[in-house]
């Protein structure tokens, strides 16, 4: 076993770690394929592994199998494979198509716009709820459909959705589960609506391609027995998954770039004075602070990689926080920097389940960024950051901030 790695436990929240990277970059090069004891599973921290992993779905399987990820459930299109995984995509992929997320471009600058005017009047703030919230969920909101009137109630519950994936009391949990049973309660009613009077919303596009029972590249109605259509509750849960997989990664890339951004101001002055470098300053972004830190796979039968055997039903978790500091793939990849191409990280994943909303993402994540350095240049850190207590989402709970 690697020295550092007796240091480095994947399931500790990352900044309670200060020797993360330097872990990680021992693994990488000693032991790359670790087999942890305590938690019996295979720790992956090369860029290639976690790529091969991801690109063989029918040797190394999402389905919940394994000592892992406790938050999957079945509604979780990351936790399917095979038909079942195709039929959800397909499906979902219809609102993320470029002329929505060239739609949706406007909106997110004027919902960032709409969160900087709410602080006329003050010097402070809590850039987490009064920043960086905002943008993704009135976003994710407008694809759902939901009504104007009930955001209030919306953001509610969004934080429940998100807050279910962190470590929580009973109490908490509790109030978590009350909280996602009005949502799916309130997700019910708008697909009944949809159903009667559809809208230009992906709720919407969701409902009429599960009525006509896809499969699969199957046309839309193919199957006329309709045994391939969605029942109610699943396309209640694709919601719901939606809500989380729209809201999650976005709100933590907004809230831990513009940490990265205020840790190096070189590169926030860069993006200030030349717009132009958000065409991949959102990716360096998304690759240094990697807001989901692993996923878990679990071997389907004996396979080999990069030598390594691995057995049937045994576990893999791939840790994208290591992939992306990769040496051999990133050129001095401890180092923050706007202009980084290539950026080949794995923050979005990799193969069948790439994010489908990649492009829709990079584009929040710019746009609140962008309009927030435009008028609040002056923006800094006015306390410690709280992060989130999570083995999964390398997130930010508050960070308090002033200009």
């Amino acid at each position: 076993m690697a020295a550092a790695a007796e240091r480095y436990d994947v399931l500790a929240p990352v900044h309670e770690n200060p020797t993360r990277d330097e872990a990680l970059a021992v693994l990488r090069r000693e032991d790359p394929i670790q087999w942890d004891e305590d938690n019996q599973w295979w720790l992956l921290t090369r860029h290639a592994d976690i790529r091969e992993v991801s690109r063989n779905p029918d040797v190394f399987s999402s389905e919940p199998k394994g000592p892992w990820h406790v938050a999957e459930h079945r509604y979780s299109m990351q936790a399917m494979d095979g038909k079942p995984h195709l039929r959800h995509r397909n499906v979902v992929s219809r609102g993320f198509t470029p002329r929505m997320v060239s739609m949706l471009t406007e909106r997110a600058r004027a919902y960032a716009d709409q969160a900087i005017d709410a602080l006329e009047g003050r010097s402070s703030c809590d850039f987490v709820t009064d920043l960086a919230v905002p943008v993704p969920m009135r976003i994710i909101a407008d694809m759902l459909g939901v009504d104007d009137g009930d955001l209030k109630r919306f953001r509610e519950w969004s934080d429940a959705m998100i807050g279910g994936t962190t470590d929580a009391g009973p109490e908490h949990l509790a109030r978590t589960a009350e909280l996602i049973g009005e949502l799916q309660a309130y997700i019910g009613e708008k697909v009944d609506e949809r159903r009667s009077e559809p809208r230009d919303d992906i709720l919407s596009k969701i409902v009429s391609a599960g009525d006509a029972g896809m499969l699969g590249d199957a046309p839309a109605g193919e199957d006329a027995s309709g045994a391939n259509r969605f029942d109610p509750d699943e396309i209640k849960d694709m919601a719901l998954f939606l809500l989380v997989a729209g809201n999650e990664t976005t709100r933590n890339g907004i809230s831990q770039g513009m940490l990265a951004l205020l840790q190096h101001p070189e590169e926030r002055d860069r993006l200030a004075a030349d717009p132009s470098l958000w065409e991949t300053g959102a990716d360096e972004i998304l690759r240094w602070t990697a807001p989901v830190r692993a996923m878990r796979r679990v071997a389907m039968t004996d396979a080999l990689l990069a030598g390594q055997k691995i057995r049937e039903g045994e576990s893999v978790v791939m840790v994208y926080a290591s992939g992306n500091r990769d040496e051999s793939v990133f050129e001095d990849p401890h180092r923050f920097r706007v202009d980084r191409t290539p950026n080949e990280h794995l923050s979005l994943g990799f193969g069948p389940h790439y994010c489908l909303g990649a492009n829709l993402a990079k584009m929040e994540i710019r746009a609140a960024l962008e309009r927030i350095l435009a008028r609040l240049p002056g923006l800094r850190l006015a306390g410690d950051p709280v992060f989130t207590p999570s083995a999964l989402i390398d997130g930010i709970n508050q960070m308090p901030v002033e200009w």
